[in-house]
C-alpha cells in the first residue's frame, strides 16, 4: 500500500512492486489449492482519509482480493484474545450491548467464546499451527520472498482450523530473483544460510505457541506468570515440568479429571491414564520447545526448523 503519486504509481509497476507481485499471484494461484493465501486479483485504487484531519484524503495502490465469508473478521489476534480471555474477570472486553454480562460481553459473545475455549483440544493447536507453517511455506511455493509477521496479518477461519494470510509481501521485497541475496546469503558470520521465507518467528510464533498451550482461559497474564515460573525454576527439570503438566492437565483435561473424582469406573481410570501419558509426552516437547533445549534450540530459525518442530507436538 503506497500514495497514490505519479512518481510513486510508475515505481509500482516496477517487477519487484505491487503490479508485479500481483501479477505474478494470478499466476501462482494455481498453486494455493488449499487456499492459506487470499486469493489476489490484482490492482484497486482506494481512498483514505488522515485520522488526524478528515479533511484530508488520498488515493492509495492495494491488491485486491477475493471477499471469504469464513475468513472475512476474524484475525489471529482477535483469536488469541477470545482463545486466553478470562471470561471470569471484569476486565474482559467491554461491550456497549444491551445484553451485556458482568464481564462486559455481549451474551453471545460469551457464549462463542466459551464455546472456541471449551472444544479447543491439543490436537486443534496442533492443526492451527501446521495450517500456519504451511501457508508460509505456500508463499515460497509461489515465488514471494518476505512476509510480516509482526502485526500478525492472518485471518482464522471459522471453525479454527486454518489460516489465511493477508498483506503478504514484506517489507516491499516483491518476488524471489535469481541470483539474489536470498539465494546466495550475507557475507557474515551467521550460521550457514539456507534459502527461505524471510519472516520472523522468534518473536511472534513463541508467544503464540505460549497463549495456546499456558493461557487457555486463564488470561494473558496467567501465561506470562507461568512462563516466568518455569524459567525461575532453573535447573530443576522435575519442577518446571510439573508445572506445565498441571497447567495442561487444567486447561485440556479438567473434564476428565473431573468425571474422574466423581466417579469410579475402569473406563474412567484407563481414560485418565491415556491422559496423563498425553500431558507427559506434551511437557516433555512443550519444555524443551520453550528453552530451546536439543533438539528445538533452532526451532524459529526458519520455517522448516519450525514446521520440524510442530510436527513433532504429541497428539497422543
Amino acid at each position: 500500500k503506497r500514495s497514490f503519486t505519479l512518481s510513486k504509481m510508475l515505481a509500482s509497476l516496477d517487477n519487484s512492486s505491487e503490479a508485479g507481485l500481483a501479477k505474478r499471484l494470478r499466476f501462482a494461484n494455481s498453486l494455493n489449492s488449499d487456499g492459506r493465501i487470499a486469493q489476489f486479483y490484482g490492482l484497486g485504487i482506494a481512498l483514505s482519509s488522515n485520522i488526524a484531519n478528515h479533511e484530508t484524503y488520498k488515493f492509495e495502490l492495494v491488491l485486491v482480493s477475493r471477499y471469504e465469508e469464513d475468513f472475512s473478521t476474524r484475525t489471529m489476534k482477535r483469536f488469541l484474545d477470545d482463545y486466553v480471555a478470562d471470561l471470569s474477570s471484569t476486565s474482559a472486553l467491554t461491550s456497549t450491548a444491551p445484553t451485556a454480562t458482568k464481564t462486559g460481553l455481549s451474551k453471545t459473545q460469551q457464549q462463542e467464546m466459551q464455546q472456541l475455549q471449551q472444544n479447543f483440544t491439543l490436537i486443534d493447536v496442533k492443526i492451527f499451527l501446521v495450517s500456519l507453517l504451511n501457508a508460509f511455506r505456500d508463499l515460497t511455493l509461489m515465488g514471494v520472498q518476505a512476509f510480516d509477521f509482526s502485526y500478525m496479518n492472518v485471518l482464522v477461519s471459522r471453525d479454527y482450523k486454518s489460516v489465511r494470510l493477508i498483506d503478504i509481501d514484506g517489507n516491499s521485497k516483491g518476488s524471489i530473483q535469481f541470483p539474489s541475496e536470498y539465494i546466495s546469503g550475507t557475507k557474515t558470520n551467521a550460521p550457514l544460510h539456507k534459502p527461505c521465507l524471510e519472516v520472523d518467528l522468534n518473536q511472534v510464533l513463541p508467544m503464540v505457541l505460549m497463549e495456546l498451550i499456558l493461557g487457555k482461559g486463564r488470561g494473558k497474564g496467567f501465561a506470562a506468570t507461568k512462563k516466568s515460573e518455569i524459567w525461575r525454576a532453573g535447573d530443576n527439570h522435575e519442577k518446571a515440568k510439573a508445572i506445565i503438566k498441571q497447567v495442561l492437565l487444567e486447561n485440556f483435561y479438567s473434564s476428565t479429571l473431573s468425571n474422574n473424582t466423581t466417579q469410579t469406573h475402569t473406563t474412567d481410570d484407563e481414560s485418565m491414564t491415556r491422559s496423563v501419558k498425553h500431558i507427559d509426552k506434551t511437557a516433555e516437547w512443550f519444555y524443551a520447545v520453550l528453552k530451546k533445549k536439543t533438539p528445538w534450540q533452532t526451532w524459529t530459525n526458519d520455517i522448516y526448523d519450525a514446521m520440524r518442530c510442530i510436527d513433532h507436538l504429541p497428539i497422543t
